[in-house]
């Protein structure tokens, strides 16, 4: 599947395409064998700073297969960081749109969640991301709903200019 053809969303940033690449109960080769809080995946269409996709974790508790789309709403951010001064990482929070589960219906922030759920968000990232990189990360701080549709947009813009940009002949 050519994931470039697959728009960010409907809506962006607030209604936003996930392609879910590792599942609820996702395979441990590609994660640590740890509690998953959702399922992660990124925005196609998207480039942050550090070269990657938007990555997202859609909370719930519904396994999706790799590679479906779920459309879903940002409702925040977590920043990773190393204690080794490198550089900081930004993951998005989303639930599912009303439509697709509407067991998030009205959750639009972070203060929606559960403080336990919030707490396993932050491990989890924390985790997955010393299960890859062999380095320690932690949470540095939480970001609002706002401040992921800022980083969505940004992201969107990124990848337009990489896409327009003239390529040299």
């Amino acid at each position: 599947m050519n994931f470039q053809q697959i728009p960010a969303g409907k809506a962006p940033p607030w209604d936003i395409n996930v392609v879910v690449e590792i599942h609820l109960r996702g395979d441990s080769t590609f994660c640590p064998p740890s509690y998953k809080p959702g399922n992660l995946g990124f925005v196609p269409r998207t480039l942050m700073d550090d070269g990657e996709l938007c990555e997202v974790l859609v909370v719930g508790s519904v396994s999706i297969l790799p590679g479906a789309i779920l459309r879903s709403r940002p409702i925040g951010l977590v920043e990773l960081t190393c204690d080794k001064n490198g550089p900081d990482q930004v993951r998005l929070l989303a639930v599912p749109v009303d439509r697709m589960h509407p067991f998030y219906a009205g959750t639009t922030s972070l203060e929606s969640l559960p403080s336990a759920l919030l707490d396993d968000v932050g491990e989890f990232f924390a985790d997955f991301q010393n299960f890859l990189q062999k380095r320690a990360l932690r949470v540095a701080r939480w970001g609002g709903a706002d401040e992921a549709a800022q980083v969505i947009e940004r992201a969107i813009k990124a990848y337009q200019a990489t896409t327009t940009a003239p390529q040299p002949a």
